[in-house]
């Protein structure tokens, strides 16, 4: 290769966009959509009507004197089960339109023409999602945490009651687990449903329709077992991620309770662990073939 040859292709390479200039473009896009400081600000709301129902339970302050275990346990129960659904929501919405909105607007042929891979923007979504979840769950665990110290100090003059418990740090522990697997699932399962429908609409439809769809099929599959007398129905809840995300809590917190349905027969966190890792390795593996392989049409 000649200099001359060399000169003109080391500038192409010096202005081939970088994965993190693209993580910054991202990050800049999810903050500039109205609707995530609309479904912040309705976090927030949600999170203010549970302390009031926290504070207006009977004889909570009783329990917190007789039995400070039980009463932590009661309220991270609430809490994780209040950030999985809330931030659940916030996240599938984000994915979808974070994904979604290049292929409805047409913006993902100026994407690609200007050199960023396809591979490359969906990873800098992937990160941007994460990072959003994350920033999620520390700041609800900093408030959630405000709380339970104001209030066991209040009550109690100091914070022993609830720092001796051996069991309430690893509770803790495995709760913020149960959060971090909730928004990896709800990252890529949003992501998967924009990129397979390449739509706005679809995407956000999809992802947000698919655990209801998932918990209600429960009660579908009670029912066909009811008519049929086939065991089949109710050993195929048992291979439905929205109900082994359910049946995580409990299995891994003895003590706490399922918020939504359950699989119909009985499974252990193992199955339940490798279900929902199945579940994210398709979902991941499906965007990622997906994105790399189609053409952009639009």
């Amino acid at each position: 290769m000649s200099a001359i040859e060399r000169e003109r292709v080391s500038p192409a390479r010096e202005l081939k966009p970088r994965f993190f200039g693209a993580v910054r473009g991202e990050i800049l896009k999810l903050s500039r959509m109205r609707g995530t400081w609309v479904m912040v600000g309705l976090a927030v709301l949600l999170f203010l009507v549970v302390l009031g129902a926290f504070a207006s339970e009977p004889n909570a302050r009783a329990s917190l004197h007789d039995n400070p275990h039980a009463w932590l346990v009661l309220r991270l129960n609430v809490f994780t089960t209040i950030f999985d659904a809330g931030a659940g929501i916030f996240l599938l919405i984000a994915a979808a339109r974070l994904v979604a909105m290049e292929y409805s607007a047409g913006t993902i042929r100026v994407l690609l023409g200007r050199g960023t891979g396809r591979l490359q923007l969906l990873s800098a979504k992937l990160l941007t999602l994460a990072l959003a979840g994350l920033a999620l769950l520390l700041v609800y665990a900093l408030a959630a945490t405000v709380y339970v110290y104001a209030t066991v100090v209040g009550w109690e003059g100091s914070f022993s009651p609830v720092a001796n418990q051996s069991s309430a740090w690893h509770d803790l522990g495995l709760n913020v687990v149960l959060a971090l697997i909730s928004i990896g699932i709800n990252i890529l399962l949003g992501t998967t449903a924009a990129v397979v429908g390449r739509s706005l609409a679809f995407g956000l439809g999809a992802a947000l329709a698919f655990f209801p769809a998932d918990n209600f099929g429960t009660i579908i599959m009670s029912l066909l077992n009811r008519l049929t007398n086939q065991h089949i129905w109710n050993d195929a809840t048992a291979y439905l991620l929205g109900p082994n995300l359910n049946a995580l809590q409990p299995l891994l917190l003895p003590g706490q309770r399922a918020a939504f349905a359950e699989p119909l027969v009985k499974v252990d966190a193992t199955h339940t662990l490798m279900v929902i890792g199945i579940y994210a390795t398709v979902f991941l593996v499906a965007s990622m073939v997906l994105t790399a392989r189609r053409d952009v049409l639009q």
